[in-house]
């Protein structure tokens, strides 16, 4: 008598990967220039934003269909980038402040789910002894980096100029930490896998 072995086939973590990339270029996009406005800059702007969006619903339902039961937080913050994303393209020729406003609030959007999402992760891990904690770290760090960038485009503490100057900075800040926190999941879905 043989036993069958169940495949699981290999996630697609590169569009997890692709995600990151979307948040660094949209750092990298407000960098240039960042106290002029454009609608290509904000199209650009939405359109990688719900780039982001879709490869992480499509790694969300790729998931579901295997039958883990964490893609729900892919799903969430899939459908943050994309509502977020088609405002951005919705307000292409609106004067700048609109453009703020909106990734000012999808930035306190994103703080606020990864907030949740880092108890949930580390009330998980209380419960598995061997589960790594710098999951956890990651997490809050992309907390505290999305409610800086957050507080620099809405509160512009230091001048409209000077505060729209370092934003940029932190989304590509952001991008390296989610690229750090993929990673990490990767490899807790290969080690409980295996």
């Amino acid at each position: 008598m043989t036993m069958k072995t169940l495949h699981h086939p290999a996630q697609p973590w590169w569009l997890m990967h692709l995600h990151n990339v979307c948040y660094a270029l949209m750092g990298v996009a407000l960098l240039i220039h960042p106290t002029e406005t454009s609608p290509l800059r904000t199209g650009l702007l939405g359109g990688l934003l719900l780039l982001a969006g879709i490869c992480t619903l499509t790694l969300g339902m790729h998931r579901r269909q295997r039958g883990d039961t964490d893609n729900l937080w892919f799903i969430l913050s899939s459908g943050r980038d994309i509502i977020f994303g088609i405002w951005l393209l919705a307000v292409m020729n609106q004067p700048m402040g609109a453009m703020i406003n909106t990734i000012g609030l999808w930035a306190i959007i994103y703080a606020f789910l990864q907030a949740i999402e880092a108890n949930f992760y580390f009330l998980g891990t209380r419960a598995n002894e061997d589960k790594d904690y710098w999951v956890e770290v990651i997490h809050f760090a992309c907390v505290f980096i999305a409610g800086g960038f957050a507080f620099l485009l809405i509160m512009r503490p230091d001048g409209l100029t000077a505060s729209l100057g370092y934003v940029g900075l932190f989304l590509v800040g952001l991008g390296l930490v989610q690229e750090l926190l993929t990673r990490m999941l990767q490899l807790d879905a290969t080690r409980y896998v295996n």
